[in-house]
C-alpha cells in the first residue's frame, strides 16, 4: 500500500512521512509505482481525454464570446461553466480561471466580480473534465488594439508552441522541450517574463489542482525524456506584458510514436473585439451604454 507524495495536499514536514508504506515490518519508499503507471496514458485514456477536451473547447468558446466591456468576470465565468457542462465536461479539479486588466497579474486566479472596462483584455485558462481526466487551454481576448508588445507576446507565444510541439516525440529530454519554449519566450521584446514551468503532465486529477506537475513537468535541468502516451499542458505564458498584462496561449497534446498531437481545433490567436460599446447584463445592475444612445440623447 502507497501513498503519492503531492505538495499540494500534504504540508513539507509530512511529505516525507507520507511517501512511505510499512511492508513485512519495515518503513518502506513507495513513491512513483503509482506515478509510474500514470505518467503514459494508454489508447482508451486518450479518447477519454478526447471528451475531456470537446468540453474545454465548448468553455473556452462561450468565455470568449462573453468578453465585452460591461460584463464581469463573473458572467464571463458563469458562460463558460454552463457551455462545459452542456457539453458533456463534468466538475474539474479546479474552476476556469477567468482575470482581466490589471487583475490579470495575479495569473491563476478565478473570477471576483470584476467589470470588464472597454480597451482591457481578459486572460482565460479553462480544464474541462470527463471521467476525472483533464485537458486544459489559456486564450487571451483583447477589447482593442493590440499594443506593439501585445503582439509580439502573441508571436512569441505561436512560435513557442510551434516549435517545441514540432520537436516532441519520443526521445526527447523534458530540459530540451523547455529550452525550446524559454528560449523564444524570453528572446522577444514584449517585456514579459515566463516565470514557470513551460509545461506539466496532465490527466487524471480531484481538487485543488487539474495537473500532473508533481510526477513531470517540462523544467531546465531534467533529463528524463518523453514517452509515447505522455500528455501535457504546454504554457508558454507571458508575465508583465506592457508591465501589468499577463496573457496566455496554451495547449495540450499527447505524444505519439514520432510526434505529438493536439487534442484542440480552436485558433490559436488572441481574440480581438474593437468594439468598445458597454454591454447590459441580466441583473440589471449595469446601465447599457452605447454610442446610438449617446446620439439619442443629444438629438433629444
Amino acid at each position: 500500500m502507497g501513498y503519492e507524495r503531492n505538495s499540494y495536499f500534504f504540508p513539507a514536514y509530512q511529505q516525507d512521512r507520507v511517501r512511505t508504506a510499512f511492508t513485512d515490518g519495515k518503513l518502506m519508499d513507495c513513491f512513483g509505482i503509482v506515478e509510474e503507471g500514470r505518467i503514459q496514458k494508454s489508447p482508451a485514456e486518450i479518447e477519454i481525454m478526447k471528451k475531456a477536451a470537446f468540453a474545454t473547447e465548448a468553455g473556452m468558446k462561450a468565455g470568449i464570446e462573453a468578453c465585452a466591456p460591461g460584463v464581469s468576470e463573473n458572467d464571463i465565468g458563469a458562460a463558460i461553466c454552463e457551455a462545459m457542462f452542456r457539453a458533456g465536461g463534468e466538475p474539474p479539479a479546479v474552476m476556469p480561471y477567468v482575470t482581466s486588466g490589471p487583475r490579470s497579474m495575479i495569473g491563476h486566479a478565478t473570477w471576483e466580480g470584476r467589470t470588464v472596462q472597454p480597451g482591457e483584455h481578459v486572460f482565460m485558462e479553462v480544464g474541462g473534465c470527463y471521467r476525472r481526466y483533464h485537458t486544459a487551454m489559456m486564450r487571451t481576448v483583447v477589447l482593442g488594439e493590440l499594443t506593439p508588445s501585445m503582439e509580439s507576446a502573441q508571436r512569441c507565444m505561436m512560435e513557442a508552441l510551434k516549435e517545441v510541439e514540432n520537436a516532441i516525440r519520443p526521445g526527447l529530454t523534458v530540459s530540451d522541450a523547455d529550452n525550446i519554449v524559454r528560449d523564444i519566450i524570453t528572446s522577444a521584446d514584449h517585456g514579459g517574463d515566463l516565470i514557470t514551468r513551460s509545461g506539466y503532465s496532465i490527466g487524471i486529477a480531484f481538487p485543488p489542482s487539474w495537473d500532473e506537475g508533481y510526477i513531470l513537468s517540462l523544467m531546465q535541468g531534467d533529463s528524463r525524456t518523453l514517452k509515447e502516451g505522455m500528455t501535457f499542458h504546454i504554457i508558454p505564458w507571458v508575465w508583465g506584458v506592457d508591465r501589468d498584462k499577463t496573457m496566455g496561449i496554451s495547449d495540450t497534446i499527447h505524444v505519439t510514436a514520432d510526434g505529438c498531437e493536439s487534442f484542440f481545433t480552436l485558433a490559436r490567436e488572441f481574440t480581438t473585439k474593437t468594439d468598445t460599446k458597454l454591454h447590459a447584463v441580466e441583473s440589471g445592475d449595469r446601465a447599457e451604454e452605447s454610442d446610438d444612445s449617446e446620439q439619442d440623447a443629444a438629438a433629444g
